[in-house]
C-alpha cells in the first residue's frame, strides 16, 4: 500500500511540473505576439483566440527570428525546422482579423516577398524585433 501511494504521489508531482517551463511573449500589435513556450526554438507568432483567456493560434510557425510592422501589416523571417534556408511571411492584419487562414502570405522566397510588399505598396516597414538567427535551445 504504501509503494502504491509512493508511485501516485511522485506521478502527481512529475505531472504538475509544468509551471517549471520557461517561456517569453512580446506584443507585436493588436492580438498578435511573438513567443516561446518552453524552448526558445519553439519561438512563433501567434494570435490570441476571441474569446478566450490563454489561447492563442499559431499563424507562422517556429523558428521566427525577425518581425516587423505598421497597421496594416506584419513582416517575419524564420528558418523552419533549424534550416538555414530564410522563409518570409507577410501577414495581412485586417484580412486576417476574422479568419486566421485568410491573409497569410508565406513562405516566400525574398523574390517572392519583395514583390509582395511592391503589391501591397508596403513601404519603409524594417524589421525591428530582432531574435538571434539560431535558436538556442
Amino acid at each position: 500500500m504504501k509503494k502504491i501511494i509512493s508511485l501516485i504521489y511522485f506521478s502527481i508531482l512529475m505531472n504538475s511540473c509544468a509551471w517549471l517551463d520557461e517561456s517569453e511573449h512580446q506584443k507585436i500589435i493588436g492580438q498578435y505576439e511573438i513567443g516561446w513556450n518552453d524552448l526558445e526554438s519553439n519561438r512563433a507568432i501567434t494570435k490570441k483566440i476571441e474569446n478566450s483567456e490563454s489561447n492563442y493560434q499559431e499563424i507562422v510557425g517556429c523558428y521566427v527570428f525577425a518581425v516587423g510592422h505598421n497597421e496594416n501589416f506584419i513582416i517575419a523571417k524564420q528558418h523552419q525546422n533549424f534550416n538555414s534556408k530564410t522563409n518570409y511571411y507577410l501577414i495581412d492584419i485586417k484580412k486576417n482579423e476574422k479568419d486566421y487562414s485568410k491573409g497569410v502570405f508565406g513562405p516566400l522566397n525574398e523574390t517572392e516577398f519583395e514583390k509582395m510588399k511592391t503589391k501591397f505598396n508596403i513601404k519603409n516597414l524594417k524589421f525591428d524585433l530582432k531574435f538571434a538567427d539560431e535558436p538556442y535551445n
